[in-house]
């Protein structure tokens, strides 16, 4: 049996991380199977095969990309696949491979103000419909998300399985905490860690964090990414050296510094999971997130959930786990056992159980 999988995006964030996870998840299972994996020809020397059993396969169509729509099609049609495994809403339009694919969220579908244009959106949409179509099987990594693309794609329930997302075996286990350049070591720091775009919701959590300055001297935040289009923010509340930009960070030196905060703070308004949130939690560091979308089914009852787009209840969640060190020891406890809940082998098994049924579909045809 020779599966193939798209992992052209495997050093990106998100679904970067997923793609790495699966693939380890994968190479564990003791399954009499070839995996093809498609990787970008620029990520030649960054690749490492998890098995001897995964070839990469290298290819200049990058996501996105009108040569994805044919050339890679030619590439996947011409690898002798019994099936391929895509990522990612924006699967090729056509192909004759049965095909997996996995929809992490529908958040272009569904802001269409976060696409870079219309015609963005309108593209977005016919590829999402066209993949939920097209798939024999449908994976997705949160209740909330197999909601919407049960509601908003039309697909039938029994199409949509949930595969959870998970952390690496190792992640968390042993380490020093250690905190970002620019904050000493006894300092109490917030952390955020994402990109900046504007569902994140930053300039809310800046607010949230000037109100916490104002009661609690010393306290910084510290966020991944540059501070770039966010100085008019900084200026008008007045916030200097204390909010501290780490622009892009190794995931070796990101737990030292999950491990380091003294939570993470994510007030998001919509995730079709919320990777960093369990990153914190498995480094025994409490989450505080919105009440939107997934980010609840995700931290559960380990963190603190406020209303989504409020900043008096996010600055209130902050001073709590700043001041009540009971309240953070308890929530860092429960923290470390939800995220044991996510289990990469669990991703991998029930991830396999979709190729296989897939394939008796086939053959059953």
């Amino acid at each position: 049996m020779r599966i193939g999988i798209d992992a052209r995006m495997i050093f990106m964030s998100g679904i970067g991380t997923y793609l790495r996870n699966l693939l380890g998840g994968l190479a564990s299972l003791d399954e009499d199977i070839e995996y093809t994996v498609f990787i970008q020809t620029d990520d030649r020397e960054r690749f490492e095969p998890p098995g001897g059993n995964f070839s990469p396969s290298f290819v200049s169509a990058p996501p996105y990309s009108i040569s994805e729509q044919v050339g890679f099609v030619r590439r996947i049609e011409g690898s002798g696949l019994d099936l391929i495994h895509h990522p990612h809403y924006a699967a090729p339009v056509f192909g004759r491979v049965p095909m997996v694919a996995t929809i992490h969220d529908l958040i272009h579908q569904l802001f269409p103000e976060l696409c870079p244009s219309r015609l963005a959106w309108q593209v977005s949409r016919m590829l999402a419909r066209r993949t939920a179509g097209r798939a024999k099987l449908l994976l997705t990594v949160s209740e909330h998300s197999r909601s919407d693309i049960i509601n908003h794609l039309r697909a039938s329930p029994g199409k949509v399985r949930l595969t959870y997302n998970a952390l690496p075996p190792d992640w968390g286990k042993s380490l020093s905490p250690e905190p970002p350049p620019g904050i000493g070591a006894e300092v109490p720091f917030f952390l955020y860690v994402g990109n900046h775009k504007e569902h994140k919701n930053i300039p809310l959590l800046l607010e949230a964090f000037a109100g916490v300055r104002e009661r609690a001297l010393g306290v910084h935040l510290a966020l991944t990414g540059e501070r770039g289009g966010l100085k008019q923010d900084l200026a008008r509340l007045q916030l200097g050296n204390e909010v501290v930009f780490l622009g892009d960070v190794s995931h070796e030196r990101l737990e030292a510094i999950y491990a380091a905060a003294r939570a993470l703070v994510f007030p998001s308004r919509y995730e079709g999971f919320g990777y960093p949130p369990l990153e914190a939690m498995g480094c025994g560091t409490p989450a505080i997130v919105s009440d939107a979308a997934a980010l609840p089914e995700v931290v559960g009852e380990a963190g603190l959930i406020v209303p989504v787009g409020e900043v008096a209840p996010l600055r209130d969640a902050m001073m709590r786990l700043l001041e009540d060190d009971a309240l953070r020891t308890s929530l860092s406890e429960k923290s470390r056992a939800r995220a044991a809940e996510f289990s990469w082998r669990a991703l991998a098994e029930d991830t396999m159980k979709a190729y296989h049924d897939v394939l008796a579909i086939k053959e059953a045809g």
